[in-house]
């Protein structure tokens, strides 16, 4: 080390936990985090201030003023710019002895193996279900520790999947379908000390995983209560026929589950049905026509109400909510459902 970056990790060396050793391990770590919302962002933060010598940011989003409030390495300035770029520059000067890589990407099952294999330590910072579990299989797959942590409003809680042959997402949950989605921060509300403190927990995993400590949550979910400062534990185990699952994900070719704005603007408009997942006030603000068929009511219309013959190319938002859709349609039989990639704001962007 130089002289300057051995007093920038003076204190942090000086810990029984970390050492010369353990800082030493810690800048030859390779870990992405994906998504740099309101867990995503106190995670890099303490990850660089760490000493993780390549840092990896995956987000395909911009900064939007309502993110300010819990994501805390953005400000009102930023606002509109794209969230890796300003994230990796806030980090950079906080820690300017780490490398960090920009994937602004929306990440999905075409790319997921690509990005990972990069990388030592895999941490999930998304917030739907679709994703989550994507990661999780890509996990698996690669055989890559998955750090994971979630919060509903006040509460959060964190694990570590696939550490060591330890359970994974799947062995703790069962995947739901879009009958059972869980609301994002946007929908719900977010509780910023909730996200900071499940955040920083999440980038502790990371740290304890790297210096081989011995109390890494594998097998265990920590749940906090941001209310009362309460935490408790669970533990869970490992079930073969859900890794056999994820693995079984990328090992068998797949028919596409969603299509690109480019592709989508190609299409005659009478070769397929086009169905929009989102509320009735997101339509209202604006819509590229079809059926308005609101995500968490999509398990009891659907099935009177489309054709399992058509092709079904189902929209929202992001893309997330759609993505959701597809999954539950194809498990009720409608082969030819699709998501259009990016939703809304991809079709906005590309046609603005």
């Amino acid at each position: 080390m130089t002289n300057e970056k051995e007093k920038y990790y003076q204190s942090h060396s000086k810990l029984d936990l970390i050492g010369p050793q353990g800082q030493d391990k810690l800048g030859k770590a390779k870990v992405l985090v994906i998504g740099a919302g309101g867990l995503g962002c106190p995670c890099l933060l303490t990850l660089a201030t760490s000493g993780i010598g390549t840092i990896g940011i995956a987000d395909f989003d911009t900064v939007s003023v309502s993110n300010l409030h819990r994501q805390i390495l953005f400000g009102m300035d930023d606002i509109g710019k794209v969230k890796v770029a300003v994230a990796a520059g806030r980090l950079w000067d906080t820690n300017p002895y780490i490398i960090i890589n920009q994937h602004e990407m929306l990440v999905d099952e075409s790319n997921i193996l690509t990005l990972i294999e990069q990388y030592d330590i895999i941490v999930d910072g998304t917030d739907n279900f679709a994703v989550r579990y994507l990661i999780n299989d890509a996990c698996v797959y690669l055989d890559k520790p998955l750090v994971y942590g979630a919060i509903y409003q006040t509460e959060g809680h964190v694990t570590v999947f696939n550490y060591e042959g330890s359970a994974t997402l799947r062995c703790l949950f069962a995947e739901p379908g879009a009958e059972t989605y869980v609301p994002s921060c946007a929908d719900v509300g977010a509780y910023n000390v909730a996200t900071q403190i499940i955040g920083t927990m999440m980038a502790n995993e990371v740290v304890k995983i790297v210096v081989g400590a011995t109390a890494v949550l594998a097998n265990k979910l920590l749940t906090f209560d941001a209310l009362t400062s309460a935490t408790r534990s669970v533990t869970y185990r490992a079930k073969p026929e859900s890794r056999e699952g994820s693995k079984a994900r990328f090992e068998v070719e797949r028919a596409a589950v969603d299509i690109s704005i480019e592709d989508f603007l190609k299409l005659d408009k009478d070769a397929y049905q086009l169905i929009d997942v989102r509320e009735e006030w997101e339509r209202d603000e604006f819509n590229i026509g079809g059926l308005h068929l609101p995500l968490g009511l999509i398990s009891t219309i659907a099935a009177p109400a489309l054709s399992k013959q058509d092709k079904l190319i189902i929209y929202c938002e992001q893309g997330t909510r759609s993505a959701s859709a597809v999954q539950y349609l194809r498990k009720a039989g409608f082969s030819k459902a699709v998501s259009l990639k990016g939703g809304i704001k991809a079709y906005r962007l590309l046609t603005a």
